[in-house]
C-alpha cells in the first residue's frame, strides 16, 4: 500500500514537472527569479545548493552545486583511516555550511544503462511498477537487480503510448557506495548521474533508502510563511468582521435617527394641530370681524322706519330684504356710506298692505374699507 502510494505520488510529481503546467511554472519561476534583486537572487541560489559526492579510483571527491556552477571542495583518499576521513568530512561540511543540504551520490555514465522505452499510455498512473514489471524486456536485468529512473516523458495520445528515456544502474555497486558513505557520516539523499553537462537532476535511489535531512532554516521559513498566511487571513477576516460590524452600527444609528425623526414629525404634527385648534377662534374672529362692522354701519345709516327681514353678507357683497317707509331713499343712504357702493334694487318694490310699507330687495358692493 505504501509503495503504491509512493509510486503514485512520484508519477504525479513527474507529470506535473514535465507537463505543460510544470513547464509554465518553471518559466514563470525563472522570470520572477530574474526580476528579483541580485542580492535576494544570490540568497535563493545559496539556499538551493547541493553537496555532490563522487567515489572513483579509491577517492571520494566532494563538490557543491551552487545552481550556477559546480565548485570542487576536496578529494579524500579512501585508504585513509576512517576516523581521519570522518573528521575531514565534518570540517568540510561545517566550513561550507553543508549540514542541512541535500547530498547526491554521482554515478559516472559508464555504469548506467540508458535506453529509450515505449509503454502503453494506461501505465502512466503506475509507471514505476510497470517499468519494473517490464524491466527484463527492456534491459538485460531484472527489476530486483537494478535501481532505475526515467525522464523525458512524452505522451502519444493518438497511438496510446508513452515514450521515455530509462536509466538503469546495478543495485549492488550503488548499495556498496551508500553503505560506505553512511559509515563516513555522509548518507546520501539521492543518487544522480554525472554527465558532461553536469548532474542530470534525477534520483535513482528508492524512497526507502533516501536519507532525510531536516533543514531547520527551511522549516523556519515555512513556519514564518504559515504564520504570515494565518495573519493575512486573520486580518482579512477581521476587516470583513469590522466592516460588517460598522454596517450594523450604521444601520442601528440610521434606525435610531429614523425613529427620532418620526417622533419629531409626530410632535410637529401635534403642535400644528394644537396651533390650528388654538387659532380657530382667532381666525373666525378675523374672518368675521368686518361683518360686525358692516352690521353696525347698516344700523347707523338705515332710518327708523326701515327694518330688515333678511341680511346676507358674502365676500365683497351684501344683500338685504326688508320693509321701509321710503325704499327709494335707501339707495342714496347706502351709497353715501364709505362701506358700500353700487347699491341697487334686485327687483321692483312692492307695497305691503298690512304695514303700509314698501317691500324691497337690495344689493350693494362692499368697499375696500368695509372689507378690510
Amino acid at each position: 500500500m505504501a509503495i503504491t502510494l509512493n509510486n503514485t505520488i512520484q508519477n504525479a510529481r513527474f507529470r506535473l514537472t514535465n507537463g505543460p503546467v510544470g513547464q509554465f511554472l518553471k518559466w514563470w519561476g525563472d522570470a520572477l527569479r530574474d526580476a528579483m534583486p541580485a542580492r535576494l537572487r544570490e540568497r535563493m541560489q545559496y539556499a538551493r545548493r547541493k553537496l555532490l559526492i563522487q567515489m572513483r579510483d579509491g577517492e571520494i571527491a566532494l563538490s557543491v552545486d551552487n545552481a550556477k556552477a559546480i565548485q570542487a571542495l576536496d578529494v579524500i583518499s579512501a585508504e585513509q583511516d576512517p576516523q581521519l576521513q570522518q573528521q575531514r568530512i565534518r570540517e568540510i561540511v561545517q566550513q561550507h555550511e553543508l549540514d542541512e543540504l541535500g547530498r547526491d551520490l554521482l554515478l559516472s555514465e559508464d555504469v548506467v544503462l540508458r535506453t529509450r522505452v515505449t509503454m502503453p499510455l494506461a501505465t502512466e498512473t503506475n509507471l514505476a511498477q510497470a517499468l519494473a514489471y517490464e524491466m527484463d524486456k527492456n534491459t538485460p536485468f531484472r527489476a530486483d537487480e537494478v535501481f532505475f529512473g526515467w525522464r523525458g516523458l512524452v505522451r502519444d495520445r493518438e497511438n496510446g503510448q508513452l515514450c521515455l528515456e530509462l536509466f538503469v544502474t546495478p543495485r549492488e555497486g550503488v548499495v556498496t557506495q551508500v553503505e560506505q558513505l553512511k559509515q563516513l557520516g555522509l548518507p546520501p539523499t539521492g543518487v544522480d548521474i554525472n554527465s558532461a553537462d553536469g548532474p542530470l537532476g534525477m534520483n535513482l535511489l528508492p524512497e526507502a533508502m533516501r536519507f532525510r535531512i531536516v533543514n531547520q532554516q527551511v522549516r523556519i521559513n515555512w513556519m514564518i510563511a504559515a504564520v504570515t498566511v494565518f495573519l493575512l487571513v486573520f486580518v482579512m477576516a477581521q476587516s470583513l468582521w469590522l466592516r460588517e460590524h460598522q454596517v450594523e452600527v450604521i444601520g442601528e444609528a440610521i434606525e435610531n435617527v429614523r425613529a427620532e425623526a418620526q417622533a419629531v414629525q409626530q410632535i410637529r404634527k401635534q403642535i400644528d394641530d394644537a396651533s390650528e385648534a388654538a387659532s380657530f377662534l382667532q381666525v373666525r374672529k378675523i374672518d368675521n370681524g368686518y361683518k360686525v362692522e358692516l352690521l353696525a354701519e347698516l344700523t347707523r345709516i338705515l332710518p327708523d322706519n326701515t327694518y330688515l327681514d333678511r341680511l346676507s353678507m358674502n365676500e365683497g357683497q351684501i344683500q338685504m330684504q326688508g320693509k321701509s317707509g321710503n325704499a327709494q331713499s335707501l339707495i342714496e343712504l347706502i351709497n353715501a356710506s364709505p362701506y358700500f357702493e353700487n347699491a341697487s334694487f334686485r327687483g321692483p318694490t312692492r307695497l305691503d298692505s298690512r304695514s303700509g310699507k314698501e317691500i324691497f330687495d337690495l344689493t350693494a358692493d362692499v368697499t375696500k374699507m368695509g372689507g378690510a
